[in-house]
């Protein structure tokens, strides 16, 4: 019998406690990076989490012009970050704050997962050094959020189905959040709650935690896996993990000239929808047209008038939903 392959949190345990600094690069899907400096958790990358450029360019807090122009002027240096804040663009505990997010958000992802890794000696991110954790810290943080997403929705498939806002509410009256409200005007009936995260530079997680909240209240629904190829990746490994099978390939966990797994089989796109369209006709209820007993003699006319008021009123509550 085989022994067990190690979680990725497991693999990283050995250099943590030894104090070194360098990277472990996820070599299987959906891949990722996780930077460690003296032997704490510098900064974590995942392609289907928000990252740092996401954060601050995707949301609207930076222009993207200017990530750029700080990207080639301090990547050679691992200055990203200290070019931001010398340019006034963000401020040392924002940005701080939102590496911190950014490390969680692709921890969640890539922590416990049994892949294939790489160990890089002293590679170290072009962001620059900011706040650092240790292992266990993210670790902890890890399975709380993975406790808060199962008790707002238990099935994990939602985080990669389109997300479908139901056509019937079951009150009159729905409050939202800023970040429910973001998704719901955004969701095309083909993104899924990591596409979305994506697109409006939220992180991920938040993005999930709402999205099954406002499953779990009736207001939205999952529909068919998400179009993106990151949502098919994340759908992928957790499929592979829950039946039971390696989502590493054949080379060790450490060693530079590791040879990679086979590429997966290609994932048929869904049908596109055509959002151009009209949404379907939603049925009413029947009117009368006869007019009240005396009605006719009251008016002098032969059909139901209706107050420019009331107009007024029935335009300004159809404009609201």
């Amino acid at each position: 019998m085989s022994p067990r392959q190690p979680l990725l949190r497991e693999s990283l345990e050995p250099w943590c406690a030894a104090g070194v600094t360098g990277a472990l690069r996820v070599l299987d899907p959906p891949g990722g990076v996780v930077y460690i400096v003296d032997g704490r958790i510098a900064y974590a990358e995942c392609p289907v989490a928000s990252g740092l450029e996401r954060l601050l360019t995707a949301s609207g807090r930076l222009p993207a012009e200017a990530w750029r122009t700080a990207v080639n002027a301090g990547r050679a240096q691992h200055r990203i970050g200290p070019e931001l804040v010398d340019g006034g663009l963000v401020g040392q505990a924002e940005l701080e704050a939102l590496n911190v997010m950014a490390l969680y958000d692709a921890a969640f992802f890539l922590f416990d997962l049994v892949v294939g890794a790489q160990f890089e000696h002293r590679a170290r991110h072009p962001v620059g050094h900011l706040r650092t954790l240790d292992l266990r810290a993210v670790c902890q943080e890890v399975d709380r959020r993975k406790r808060l997403l199962a008790d707002a929705w238990p099935d994990a498939a939602i985080d990669t189905a389109a997300v479908l806002p139901q056509r019937r509410l079951r009150s009159q009256c729905v409050a939202l959040t800023a970040l429910q409200w973001e998704v719901v005007a955004n969701a095309d009936r083909r993104r899924s709650p990591i596409d979305l995260a994506r697109l409006l530079g939220r992180d991920t997680f938040s993005v999930m935690l709402e999205v099954r909240r406002m499953a779990r209240a009736g207001l939205v629904e999952p529909g068919r896996p998400g179009g993106s190829a990151a949502a098919e990746s994340v759908a992928t490994v957790r499929a592979r993990a829950a039946a039971g099978l390696p989502t590493t390939g054949e080379h060790e966990q450490v060693g530079r000239h590791a040879r990679r797994a086979p590429e997966p089989e290609p994932v048929a796109e869904p049908e596109p929808v055509d959002v151009s369209l009209p949404p379907p006709v939603l049925p009413h209820r029947a009117v009368r047209h006869e007019p009240p007993a005396g009605y006719a003699e009251r008016t002098g006319a032969g059909e139901p008038q209706v107050s420019e008021q009331i107009l007024a009123r029935l335009i300004a509550g159809l404009g609201a939903l």
